[in-house]
């Protein structure tokens, strides 16, 4: 009868010496007597590393009949190693050996004697198993072979020194990504041994340096920007008010990439299909968004954020993951679109998918399928807010995005539209509006000679100042016009929903032929202190009627109050490993008292978010914060600070820090 002996390592290893020595000679009999026909062996047994204290040796080491023991496997994974440095993954905040599928890396063996081609065998088993579902795993052989050939799953021996092989290992361009646990099978004429290496797995991402990746990118510039950056830009507010603030993409963090992962386990899809990048993107698309997945943020676009945070209060995705990750899945309270297109953002990259945060402003929502963006208005000429819900007269204007290399603004409008009133723009719209459901609401173009429009100067009213605008009339004809305009200043959330009116009005024009009016328009802050929300948005809309020709006015101008900033300043040199002073300065600009004032720092290496619950600021008040740090990683960095207010939001500050070597 065929016998067969089961070890796993750990068991061996608390075995006496006379114990060990009777099972390995007992191996060593059982697979001399239980050979195939063809020489080969057919018992098994993992490997059993000699005890260093015991200073044993199980045999004669130079004997290459004896069984060929894996003692230990170094997988070269230290964040300064050649592996990481040559996968460009040593900003991950992690003792893991990170790698980039397409492309090789290195490690080392140390057997119970030394390695013999002629006689011995070597293999590799990655598995990429569930940790926390239960959809099928991925079992991976790689072969020892001579020459590496491009394409396949393979190893050849490079270097060897005594009892010692370095092994440089060929994984494929399409292959999952995720964690895969890593054993080494050693044959020898005595058996085969299995050595599982259980504190070295190996998390392999997507390559966006290998031709043969689908996700690879040919510009080095880019490559560093979209993938390896781990600060960035969202902008908001209008595109007459662009507002922006640095994100701490946070990619590289401790616990992300183990909290990318997890949040793939979330979304129950086949480990076979974590090799396309697009599926992936897909699924971290829905994974971000809690409300029907189980994923990471849940939205919130009212004005009570309690029992959360609020979305303007967050200034990076690092928080938001690890407190998803540690939850074991729990949601994190609250996100609005910037915050999902920041953690998106986040996820791709550490997973090694070029991305990057565009904004769009003014966007559409055609809540009655008629392809336009409609003004609706009664017998009256006033504004009907229930049915004026499409966002409200020029369609994704200012799409901006953070440029390559540098924090300026780029706007790549061309890149997703026509330009606005060309004839391919027209073209495209009239043939989309054939297919809608209310193709006859295309207008036509008319005659008409008065025209309305609102203006406003320079960067636009500050938060705690009164509102000044302007709304200019142009007679084009040669003949005296009269009109009765209404003009109402609405509070608007940031999504264009209209919330309640703050003023309204009406004002008598006469035109004279070829005239152009300017009238000047103020909305004084006791008129509006009260009825804020979120970003501090607005709607002046303007309707009425020519009394001369029936024409009916009608336009819209959107425009937000500007917020101060948080000005941080580093107090003397940045060195790593000493400690930075810095101070944080922020001035209340409202004639109001700011309660439960929160505020949040990251960045400039840290692994965590630091809040300061600072309380109440007096009205006109000034603040003054004094934190000290100690950078880790030298180069130029960014420290990030926002404030958490109810009554004053959108409150910000970055600092950019040169941190010297230490």
């Amino acid at each position: 009868m065929r016998k067969a002996l089961v070890l796993v390592q750990d068991d061996v290893m608390h075995f006496n010496p006379a114990a060990r020595r009777f099972l390995f000679s007992l191996l060593a009999e059982m697979s001399s007597s239980n050979t195939n026909t063809t020489g080969g062996p057919s018992a098994s047994a993992p490997a059993a590393a000699t005890s260093a204290a015991s200073g044993e040796e199980e045999e004669d080491e130079g004997d290459s009949k004896t069984l060929l023991t894996v003692h230990s496997v170094d997988l070269l994974k230290s964040k300064d190693g050649p592996n990481r440095r040559e996968h460009r993954t040593e900003a991950y905040f992690s003792d893991k050996l990170i790698v980039r599928r397409g492309q090789t890396f290195q490690m080392w063996i140390e057997f119970s004697r030394p390695f013999n081609p002629k006689s011995d065998r070597l293999q590799l088993q990655l598995k990429l198993e569930p940790i926390f579902s239960r959809s099928t795993g991925i079992h991976i052989s790689v072969p020892l072979v001579d020459v590496l050939e491009d394409g396949r799953w393979e190893m050849k021996i490079v270097e060897q020194k005594d009892k010692r092989v370095r092994l440089a290992v060929n994984t494929l361009p399409t292959a999952s990504i995720g964690r895969y646990k890593v054993t080494v099978e050693s044959f020898s004429p005595k058996g085969k041994l299995l050595f599982p290496c259980s504190l070295n797995d190996v998390y392999m991402l997507f390559n966006p340096w290998c031709e043969d990746d689908p996700v690879y990118l040919d510009n080095e510039a880019e490559r560093k920007e979209y993938v390896l950056n781990s600060m960035g830009k969202v902008y908001y507010g209008t595109e007459q008010q662009i507002g922006t603030r640095t994100w701490n993409f946070a990619q590289f963090e401790q616990d992300i990439l183990e909290a990318c992962l997890f949040l793939l386990e979330r979304g129950q899809v086949a480990r076979t299909e974590w090799r396309d990048p697009v599926i992936v993107s897909r699924m971290v698309s829905a994974l971000v968004n809690s409300n029907d997945d189980y994923g990471v943020l849940m939205g919130n676009w009212k004005d009570s954020y309690e029992g959360g945070t609020s979305p303007t209060a967050w200034s990076g995705s690092g928080d938001i993951l690890r407190q998803y990750y540690k939850s074991s899945g729990k949601p994190v309270k609250f996100a609005q679109c910037w915050v999902f297109a920041g953690v998106t953002n986040s996820v791709l990259r550490c997973l090694g998918i070029p991305t990057r945060c565009v904004t769009n402003f003014s966007s559409a929502h055609d809540t009655d399928l008629s392809l336009t963006t409609d003004i609706y208005i009664d017998e009256k000429l006033e504004i009907i807010k229930d049915k004026t819900s499409d966002s409200k007269n020029s369609i994704g204007q200012s799409i901006s995005t953070k440029a390559v290399g540098s924090d300026v603004r780029v706007d790549i409008t061309q890149l997703y539209k026509y330009p606005e009133g060309s004839e391919e723009e027209r073209i495209a719209v009239e043939r989309a509006s054939r297919f809608g459901s209310k193709p006859t609401l295309y207008p036509s173009p008319t005659g008409n000679d008065v025209s309305v429009e609102i203006v406003m100067d320079g960067t636009g009213p500050c938060i705690g100042g009164d509102a000044k605008l302007s709304i200019i009339l142009k007679n084009k004809s040669s003949n005296q016009r009269t009109a009765s305009l209404l003009y109402e200043v609405m509070v608007m959330y940031y999504t264009g929903v209209l919330k309640s009116t703050v003023k309204k009005d009406r004002i008598p024009v006469t035109l004279k032929p070829q005239e152009t009016k300017t009238i000047p328009w103020t909305l004084l802050y006791k008129e509006y202190m009260k009825h804020l929300v979120d970003q501090g948005a607005l709607m002046l809309a303007v309707t009425g009627r020519v009394n001369e020709t029936r024409q009916i006015l009608a336009t819209q101008f959107n425009f937000r109050l500007r917020t101060p900033d948080l000005i941080i300043t580093a107090l003397g040199d940045a060195v790593v490993g000493k400690e930075l002073t810095v101070k944080i300065t922020f001035q209340n600009p409202l004639s109001q008292v700011l309660r439960n004032v929160l505020f949040r720092i990251e960045g400039l290496g840290m692994q965590s978010i630091r809040k300061i619950a600072y309380g109440d600021v007096d009205k006109l008040a000034m603040v003054t914060l004094t934190e000290k740090f100690v950078p880790t990683v030298a180069g130029s960095q960014k420290l990030l600070a926002s404030m958490d207010c109810r009554l004053l939001t959108q409150v910000h500050g970055v600092a950019d820090i040169v941190v010297k070597p230490k």
